[in-house]
């Protein structure tokens, strides 16, 4: 019965539509709520009857069943809740008979408290928890002023009310009420890529895949991250990152994590811990700061395989063409260790940079705090004992100015570290400086004792637009060990305790480090001149002078119908050896050169590159790229030409990849004229397994994504609003990248239906819990709907507004004006009523068939001519 009702609202829409132009000015096209147990209705609609004639035959409409809104059955109904006009929550609200033709919504203490507003304490008191979703409140009488709406053609409840019943709340606040823990769900990602290259006659291939995976159930998450690797010399191997289950703890604002994960290195070097932590999340405060990771740059001189690498675990791997990169997808483990990044080109050839990775983010709100308890053992696969640890930070906003913040790690082994610092919000930008005092016992040496010292600086130059994202110094004292060094020594000590003095001399500890990032845009009055930008690291050792370094600098213009940059980069290893790569690109969007829209050969735009390491050896880079009108194919093709030692070696290539329903595939492919080949073959993507089935997600899925499995029932090939997914065949599709604890916003693009079925709502809201799959509902009628352009057979006027009825008496329309009665969910051909009023001369009879192929109107049936008989 609640199906028909939604139906019928909803047929009733285009009606409204039509008539709205003849009410009067105090009539609305929604239904007037009553209160609960009222007895009577909250407004009239009053209609000019001068407009409402029949002029061919001067029969009145009967308006009188309009006259108090669209009439609403008792039942449950999925509705959008507006608070004084803004979307606050989607819910299902039952609908209580109240003695009239429009029942009334159930307001629940519950309800109230996730919609923030504020009832009687005394009222409250009186309503046990066991009744809090039961019992109904009448808001109209508790609260003077008050009132309540439902249209039932948009699903939606009104609630006007005056501010001083809402609850006070910070900006970008959420009632933790709101947050959705999900439902029951398993979850399997995976990003792979394949490679083979051949130089030289002899072929080499690898394999590499990503593996996250994990489980919903009652709130508690589990999440595992590991890769696999296959190379034809090693064979098949795979490596475990992490291993957790998790829980909110709602009171504390925390999270409750048990297993393998590793710890925030905002205060000590992030560890990787087997064990126990409880730590707050920010991201239930108003106002959470987002996380911070790395942009990696570099060139490939070829189709190469790039690999990161964080505490000696694969974290991505990716395939580029020639030319400069740019990696801004990585998804670091942790806050504190520097990221190792590989780029193996096609011949073979390898080179190594790293990449420090740290993040200032001591500043916090006055009053707000922060921290992280975790116990447990150091999960080290390269270590023979994983000694048992603790650590211990906090931070507090003393003021506008001051946060200060602590931390304790220990050790079993004899390590204990003790760190303290202070972070300040000045206007020449916002500094951070801490001191850590280390003590370990080393087997039968001395104790050693030594401090470290790190500033850190974050600014944005206003004046200027400069942005100084990373600024950081450190230095520490030879003495000093960090928890992972001391295990580390302690370990090869253990391992080879007949140079132990040798080994202990030898043993490798920073004295400093300095990282910078730096990005100015050039400007001057409304003149733009592209921008500048420079990264660089410098780091030095004790008892060696080994020093590494790297840096680059840049610049980025554009020039009427070109886009233009010059980056230079400069290395120095180990070893002091210095390796420096000069590249100068230009990139020429097509549309700039032909008319609009027009795109030579399928392609989009021209690149060229070119680079030199000032030994001797340079390399032309070109290519030409394109993609489909729906962006689900995308396509490129290379050709590159190095000289080396006064040897050319030329290169042909190409690239392709398609975003398809189950995620993005690739291919690549190159030919050198020495006789080089490269080939390889890259995928990613997920999936949701839940009591709908299977539901394919349109890329992969990280272990600390948050989701949306959309229901949207017969509404295949559906796009959604935002991102690739869309609605496959058991009416499902997968949204990722929610924030938790926030409010967002899931849609539906309409324009993409293929089906014929009606969608009540489009867009919706959600408040998800971190980690979480919520399940998103929109309501469908997946009924055919059908246009009958009708003609009476006395040759007279069917009134406008005229029911639809099937010969099971179910509404299945209604009349609009031209004679036309739009209906839905009608079989093949059958027998329609149409009626007016309660008179015998006040109804006709339709026999109807529906042909193999109607005409259609977009997706619409139409049917012309129609008789409609009379039945008096």
């Amino acid at each position: 019965m609640k199906k028909n009702k939604i139906t019928t609202g909803l047929l009733l829409l285009p009606l409204t539509i039509g008539m709205s132009a003849m009410w009067s000015t105090s009539s609305v096209a929604e239904t007037a709520v009553t209160n609960v147990n009222s007895g009577h209705d909250d407004e009239n609609v009053e209609f000019d009857s001068q407009f409402l004639y029949n002029t061919s035959n001067s029969d009145k409409i009967d308006t009188r069943r309009f006259s108090k809104g669209n009439p609403v059955m008792p039942g449950v109904y999925s509705v959008g809740i507006f608070i004084n006009g803004s979307l606050k929550l989607n819910s299902k609200v039952n609908f209580v008979d109240n003695g009239t033709n429009t029942a009334s919504p159930c307001l629940t203490s519950k309800l109230l408290e996730q919609l923030d507003i504020l009832i009687d304490k005394d009222d409250a008191a009186d309503i046990s928890p066991e009744d809090a979703e039961t019992t109904c409140i009448n808001l109209t009488e508790k609260l003077p002023d008050s009132k309540v709406r439902f249209s039932s053609s948009e699903q939606r409840l009104d609630i006007i009310i005056p501010q001083i019943y809402l609850a006070k709340h910070p900006s970008g606040y959420v009632n933790p009420a709101l947050w959705e823990e999900g439902i029951p769900a398993f979850m399997l990602s995976y990003d792979m890529n394949a490679y083979r290259s051949t130089a030289d006659g002899e072929s080499r291939d690898s394999a590499y895949a990503g593996l996250n995976y994990g489980a919903n159930l009652a709130g508690w998450r589990f999440r595992a991250r590991g890769s696999s690797n296959w190379d034809q010399d090693n064979g098949l191997s795979y490596s475990s990152q992490d291993a957790y289950i998790q829980h909110d703890i709602t009171a504390l604002k925390a999270q409750f994590v048990l297993g393998d994960t590793y710890t925030q290195g905002d205060a000590f070097d992030s560890i990787n811990l087997r064990g126990l932590r409880i730590f707050s999340d920010t991201r239930m405060q108003p106002g959470s700061d987002n996380s911070y990771a790395p942009v990696i740059r570099g060139t490939a001189n070829s189709n190469a395989k790039v690999t990161v690498r964080q505490s000696g675990a694969v974290i991505y791997e990716v395939t580029v063409p020639p030319g400069p990169f740019a990696l801004d997808d990585i998804n670091p483990t942790g806050y504190g260790n520097s990221l190792d990044v590989t780029i193996e080109e096609s011949d073979g050839s390898k080179r190594t940079f790293s990449m420090p990775f740290s993040s200032v983010t001591q500043m916090l709100r006055p009053g707000n705090a922060r921290w992280d308890i975790g116990f447990g053992k150091l999960n080290e696969s390269s270590f023979s004992d994983s000694p048992e640890v603790a650590v211990l930070t906090g931070y507090y906003g003393i003021n506008n100015t001051f946060t200060g913040y602590a931390g304790v790690e220990a050790m079993s082994s004899d390590y204990l570290a003790l760190l303290t610092g202070v972070a300040m919000n000045t206007p020449v930008g916002a500094f951070a400086f801490d001191i850590t005092h280390s003590r370990a016992d080393i087997e039968n040496n001395e104790s050693l004792d030594g401090q470290s010292y790190r500033i850190s600086y974050n600014k944005l130059l206003t004046e200027t637009n400069t942005s100084l994202n990373v600024a950081a110094y450190r230095f520490s004292t030879q003495d000093y060990l960090s928890l992972r060094d001391a295990a580390s020594l302690q370990d090869e000590l253990s391992q080879d305790p007949v140079n132990k003095e040798e080994t202990f001399k030898n043993y490798d500890r920073m004295k400093n480090q300095i990282q910078i990032n730096i990005n100015q845009p050039l400007e001057y009055g409304e003149q733009n001149y592209g921008s500048l930008y420079m990264t660089g690291s410098w780091e030095s050792y004790w008892n060696q002078s080994k020093k590494t370094s790297q840096f680059s600098v840049g610049y980025n213009n554009s020039y009427r119908w070109a886009n233009y940059s010059i980056s230079l980069q400069r290395e120095y290893n180990e070893n002091g050896d210095q390796d420096n790569r000069l590249y100068i690109s230009l990139s020429v969007p097509l549309e700039n050169l032909f008319a609009q829209g027009k795109r030579p050969g399928g392609f989009t735009n021209l690149n060229t590159g070119l680079s030199t390491d000032f030994k001797g050896t340079s390399q032309l880079d070109m290519s030409a790229g394109g993609y489909s009108e729906d962006n689900r194919y995308n396509y490129s093709v290379n050709t590159s030409s190095s000289m080396a030692d006064s040897q050319n070696l030329n290169q042909i290539g190409g690239y392709g990849s398609y975003n398809s329903a189950y995620g993005p595939v690739s291919l690549s492919a190159s030919l050198t004229d020495d006789g080089g080949r490269q080939a390889s073959f890259g995928s990613s993507g997920g999936m949701v397994v839940h009591a709908g089935g299977i539901t394919f997600a349109p890329g992969n899925i990280n272990d600390t994504d948050t989701l949306a499995l959309v229901k949207a029932k017969g509404a295949k090939g559906t796009k959604m609003s935002v991102g690739e997914g869309r609605i496959d065949s058991n009416g499902y599709a997968v949204t990722p990248y929610l924030s938790p604890y926030q409010e967002n916003t899931v849609g539906l693009d309409i324009s993409t239906l293929e089906t014929d079925v009606n969608i009540v709502n489009t867009s919706t809201i959600t408040y998800p819990r971190s980690g979480s799959v919520v399940l998103v509902n929109f309501e469908t009628d997946e009924g055919r709907s059908v246009i009958m352009e009708l003609q009476r057979s006395d040759n007279g006027f069917i009134p406008l507004g005229a029911d639809v009825f099937n010969d099971k008496n179910i509404l299945v329309g209604n009349m609009g004006q031209g004679g036309r009665a739009f209906i839905r969910g009608i079989d093949d051909k059958g027998i329609l009523h149409v009626v007016w009023g309660s008179e015998s001369d006040q109804s006709c009879q339709i026999n109807y068939s529906i042909s193999e192929n109607p005409e259609k109107v977009n997706l619409t049936v139409m049917l012309k001519n129609i008789a409609c008989k009379m039945t008096h």
